[in-house]
């Protein structure tokens, strides 16, 4: 072989060293390639420190008016001027809509009759009953006076019929038959029986000495029997005077005067109302706050009459029920109802301007979640890529039906807790400084710093991941290999979970594994 090679020519030398040194580096290419180490897969790896937590909560909200202004007028004013559209944008102090209030002057003045003569109805009645009571007291003391006189001639009247009783001593004087003739005559004129004219008769012939006109007197009134008449006319004026108490008690019952008070008051409410009203109207509408105007009822040049009407005056029918039978207290209170009348005691909706000062952002929360939000907590809320600062103003105490859902619900799937139930709590965050960007009706981001946990072992959230509810990470040791390694987390932010347990401080872990990723597999960590 090699005689015939040295024959060859030196191309032909040539061609075939450069063959053999061919197929050598072929069977080099293939030994190397079946025998050579396969590149590591590489990582991002994260050291275990300890650092803080701030946890936060976020959702969507529903912006609303916490405060709805309605400029309320009264049926029959014309419409001068109506300075706003709907949907326009409104400051305080601009003028909404201007009015003659001209037409609706002689209403104002039966509303104002109306008090008055309700006011007018009150006052006597409490005057009644002023007078009722003043009598009952006067007639009480005048009773307690003669119940001390019928007990004196109770007395008398017993001493008297002793005295009576008692035989009479030798009288020195006679009268004469005429004489005990015209005293008997005179005692009978005067209504007493024959006994007890026969007493007084036998009380003077008792008497010594000469009998004087006054002697006569005295014996007619410290007789029993006058004492009895006396005391029959005390006992008739006691009675008297407890049927009066009786009358009198009737006139202090307060039932008319609680319903003339009633009646008064409802009557001023309804004057001042109507008198607020008008004044408001007779001055032009001016914006009371800042926002949007979202409705309007009215037309310059044309007369306020809007199909949908409301009251201005109290429906005092069910009194006139209760009083029906009280032919006075009806025809009293018919005629205050008929002071107002007319189709301009009523009043409708003119203007309604949302308060913008007043817009909040409303949403439901969790039970997993309620108890981290608080009233006076600061919100971050975001709507058409701008941001703005808002604060909890009220957390509902009771739960009601929700179909919210939040990013913290897919949170809890990691900290162990289950979905949110479908009850949630009513939540309200007032947005601070909005602009035409925040819109009624509309969806908003809400975000809220909760709690937060300072000086904690912390795990990147990417670096977690979870296996039949567990939760694990993969520890990288000092040859680089890599472990899956249960692990309990708490709290969690945007990017970190609390790490409670299952790696030290200082250990290495993997961020966002892949999920070809194996046990005890080398991998190359990048800077």
């Amino acid at each position: 072989m090699f005689k015939n090679f040295k024959k060859m020519s030196k191309g032909k030398k040539a061609g075939i060293i450069l063959a053999l040194v061919a197929v050598i580096g072929l069977l080099g290419y293939v030994v190397y390639n079946n025998f050579k180490k396969a590149p590591l897969n590489q990582y991002n790896v994260t050291e275990v420190k300890k650092g803080d937590i701030q946890t936060t909560y976020e959702t969507k909200g529903t912006v609303m008016s916490n405060s709805t202004l309605t400029y309320t007028a009264l049926n029959g004013v014309k419409v001068l001027s109506v300075d706003v559209a709907v949907g326009d944008s409104v400051k305080k102090g601009d003028v909404l809509a201007t009015f003659d209030v001209s037409p609706l002057t002689s209403t104002l003045a039966g509303y104002r009759k109306a008090y008055t003569k309700a006011q007018s109805a009150y006052n006597e009645s409490a005057s009644s009953i002023k007078k009722a009571q003043s009598e009952i007291s006067s007639a009480k003391s005048q009773i307690a006076a003669l119940d001390g006189e019928i007990a004196a001639l109770e007395k008398e009247i017993e001493a008297a019929e002793a005295n009576a009783s008692q035989p009479a001593a030798p009288a020195d004087a006679q009268y004469s038959q005429e004489q005990i003739a015209g005293i008997a005559q005179s005692l009978q004129n005067g209504g007493m029986s024959e006994e007890e004219i026969a007493g007084i008769i036998s009380s003077l012939q008792s008497q010594t000495g000469n009998i004087t006109r006054e002697d006569i007197e005295k014996a007619i009134s410290d007789s029993a029997a006058t004492k009895r008449i006396q005391l029959t006319q005390k006992q008739s004026q006691k009675q008297l005077l407890e049927t009066q108490i009786t009358l009198y008690g009737a006139q202090t019952d307060d039932t008319a005067l609680s319903i003339y008070k009633s009646v008064m008051e409802q009557k001023k409410a309804d004057y001042d109302n109507y008198l607020d009203l008008y004044n408001r109207m007779s001055d032009g509408w001016v914006a009371e706050a800042d926002g949007i105007i979202t409705e309007i009822n009215l037309t310059a040049g044309e007369v306020f009459n809007p199909e949908q009407s409301s009251s201005t005056t109290t429906d005092l029918s069910s009194i006139m029920g209760y009083v029906s039978g009280n032919a006075d207290m009806t025809k009293i209170l018919s005629d205050i109802m008929g002071s107002v009348s007319g189709s301009n005691s009523g009043s409708g909706k003119g203007i309604v301007l949302e308060n913008s000062d007043e817009f909040i952002a409303e949403f439901s929360v969790g039970k997993y979640d309620i108890l981290s939000i608080k009233v006076g907590q600061k919100v971050t809320v975001s709507s058409l890529g701008s941001t703005y600062d808002g604060e909890v103003i009220y957390v509902s105490a009771t739960a009601s039906e929700s179909d919210s859902f939040d990013i913290s619900t897919l949170a809890s799937t990691f900290t162990g807790n289950s979905a949110s139930s479908s009850n949630g709590a009513l939540v309200r965050v007032k947005i601070l400084n909005p602009d035409e960007k925040i819109i009624i009706g509309f969806d908003v981001d809400i975000k809220i710093d909760t709690t937060r946990i300072e000086d904690v072992l912390v795990l990147p959230i990417d670096a977690v991941v979870t296996d039949d509810g567990l939760n694990y990470v993969y520890t990288v040791d000092e040859e680089n290999k890599v472990h899956k390694t249960e692990v309990t987390v708490g709290s969690y932010s945007d990017n970190d979970y609390e790490l409670i347990s299952g790696v030290d401080e200082g250990g290495i872990v993997v961020d966002n594994p892949k999920n070809t990723i194996k046990e005890d597999e080398e991998i190359a960590v990048k800077e």
